[in-house]
């Protein structure tokens, strides 16, 4: 299923399924009015997503990560020959994919590899910008002349105490606050949408991430075990752990705390 949202601009592509609406999870892609794509959609709306390629101007695609939510059709954009800008990194990571969990699979399907040859794509005036935290090869894209920022997974909400096994809150600060400082007037998240306010927005997400880190920092350095911290602190375990098998979760977060203080 795809909604089609109008901005002053560009159009968002929202995308879902079935699973992901019952779960209250969609993922989105921007089409700007130059023609600049930003991301690909899920990998289950691949009809839905080349019906729109079909009925559009396209001059190119950015891509800021590799997760299947973002870079899910990567192939068919690059089947078609339209050129793509995605970091090295990330290429490396959508030609080798990696097998998927069961609950992502249900909720997005498991993306087809990029192994068509990229053309090379000049975003220009967008920039992609290196915004790691939420995974290593996570980018933001930038239009300095309308200071609108396409913020992939940066943001998704203030109060966020869930994460990847691979997720490094401490660089996701330092991303939220360079980001932040560019003073983007408008925002758009591939989860939320358009958010107001951004630059506040992101302020405030790296001040509650840090306050969060400091709580259970101070936690560990008592004594308290994973579980009473995940009890005590974080309300206790998501449905999305739950449901993840604790790939994404708020026991992760906790990992990621006591493995910095154990290995600093």
């Amino acid at each position: 299923m795809v909604d089609i949202i109008p901005h002053h601009g560009l159009t968002q592509w929202r995308f879902s399924s079935l699973t992901s609406r019952l779960a209250g999870y969609s993922a989105s892609a921007f089409l700007t009015a130059d023609g600049i794509l930003v991301d690909t959609g899920i990998p289950v709306a691949q009809a839905e997503f080349e019906r729109l390629l079909d009925g559009s101007r396209i001059a190119g695609v950015m891509v800021t990560h590799h997760h299947e939510d973002h870079a899910g059709n990567v192939e068919q954009v690059a089947r078609r020959g339209i050129p793509m800008c995605l970091a090295p990194e990330t290429q490396r990571l959508v030609r080798t994919v990696e097998p998927i969990r069961a609950y992502r699979r249900v909720t997005w399907t498991s993306m087809t590899p990029l192994s068509s040859a990229l053309v090379p794509f000049d975003p220009a005036p967008l920039e992609l910008i290196a915004a790691p935290g939420h995974s290593a090869d996570h980018h933001v894209a930038w239009d300095p002349h309308t200071r609108t920022l396409f913020s992939g997974d940066l943001f998704l909400g203030v109060q966020v105490r869930i994460a990847h096994h691979d997720e490094d809150p401490w660089t996701l600060i330092e991303s939220l606050e360079a980001v932040a400082a560019l003073e983007p007037t408008r925002m758009f998240c591939a989860h939320r949408g358009l958010v107001l306010e951004p630059a506040a927005a992101l302020r405030a997400k790296a001040a509650w991430t840090r306050a969060l880190i400091a709580t259970i920092s101070a936690h560990i350095t008592r004594g308290a075990t994973d579980a009473q911290i995940l009890r005590t602190v974080m309300g206790g375990e998501s449905l999305t752990g739950w449901a993840s098998g604790g790939e994404y979760s708020r026991r992760n977060f906790i990992r990621a705390v006591r493995f910095r203080i154990a290995t600093s």
